[in-house]
């Protein structure tokens, strides 16, 4: 049994017992679980979860941790298993946190994804895929590479050194470097608290260690803005490159004022709809065997078989030329 009316997952574990059996339905019920609430990137996602939840007829819910705490993350998934929600999707935080839920949940016959980011240890059923990872790293770093060039130094600043995917992005960069780049050098790999202050004072740390820096790159939109600030505040711009993984509507001042001249990334919104499409499908018995094409998302969806993975398409970059295009 499920409550009809969704309510935030911190409150309705108490509640659901006592909704009358009038308030109940077979709606299928969704719920995604982002890494952290209320940064422009998960608001695009959800405004896109919530375009398909209307076309298909189930009922969305997104709740996140209001900082990168995995603790807090487990919690909130825990509280939509016992909800009884039919899809619990999920951005993870730290895979071995979660992995003794995943397989709770998928006992109860709940079905689970990953999405955003992956837990591909865990007995999640797909990874809903923005992009691939080592696409994601060589893109990131060809394109650093064609405005520094192919010889310098480079430090890295990421999010908490638990979130798998912005670990694969790192080895990505790290490996193009080795293979393509023998000059690049990574000076640095930084690791924050989930704030743009923190990732301002490794960027800015960085700079002073090495003052032939040529660029920093962040791995997580909430560097990206501590990045850039940091060196609009040093002076830099045109001598030290921020880039990184950030929403145009995040990067778009700092792309114009040559602080972060382009940013790569996908649509989230596209990502929310896909996500929202896969969960609602297998929900209701579909399954996910090749490539396809659905409502609501111009480009065909590829199935990668032997990782479970469901990829969007390839990223995108945002620089001065396109930025104004995008509102996400």
């Amino acid at each position: 049994m499920r409550p009809n009316t969704l309510l935030p997952a911190s409150l309705a574990i108490g509640l659901m017992a006592a909704l009358p059996a009038a308030a109940q339905d077979d709606t299928t019920q969704i719920a995604f679980i982002p890494q952290i609430a209320g940064i422009p990137y998960y608001v695009a996602m959800r405004e896109g979860a919530d375009r398909a939840a209307e076309a298909l007829g189930v009922e969305y819910v997104q709740e996140g941790p209001t900082s990168t705490n995995a603790a807090d993350q487990l919690r909130i998934f825990e509280s939509f298993v016992n909800q009884g929600f039919d899809v619990i999707a999920i951005s993870p935080l730290d895979e071995e946190t979660l992995k003794p839920a995943i397989a709770r949940a998928r006992e109860q016959g709940i079905v689970v994804l990953t999405s955003d980011a992956d837990a591909p240890g865990a007995d999640r059923q797909f990874f809903v895929a923005q992009a691939l990872d080592q696409d994601l790293g060589y893109t990131l770093l060809d394109e650093t590479v064609a405005r520094v060039g192919d010889a310098g130094k480079i430090a890295i600043v990421s999010d908490s050194p638990t979130i798998q995917s912005m670990q694969n992005w790192i080895a990505a960069i790290q490996e193009r470097a080795a293979s393509s780049y023998p000059e690049i050098e990574i000076v640095s790999v930084d690791h924050t608290d989930g704030t743009a202050a923190r990732a301002y004072q490794f960027a800015t740390d960085a700079m002073t260690r090495n003052p032939d820096l040529k660029a920093v790159l962040g791995m997580a939109s909430t560097t990206c803005p501590g990045i850039a600030q940091a060196v609009e505040a040093g002076g830099v711009i045109g001598e030290v490159v921020s880039a990184g993984y950030c929403s145009p509507n995040t990067a778009r001042d700092y792309i114009k004022s040559g602080a972060m001249p382009f940013s790569v990334l996908w649509n989230p919104a596209d990502l929310g709809y896909l996500t929202v499409w896969v969960g609602d499908h297998l929900a209701n018995g579909g399954e996910i065997t090749g490539d396809f094409e659905i409502d609501g998302l111009e480009q065909t969806i590829r199935y990668l078989p032997e990782n479970d993975i469901i990829l969007l398409g390839p990223p995108s970059v945002f620089t001065a030329d396109n930025v104004d295009s995008f509102d996400f």
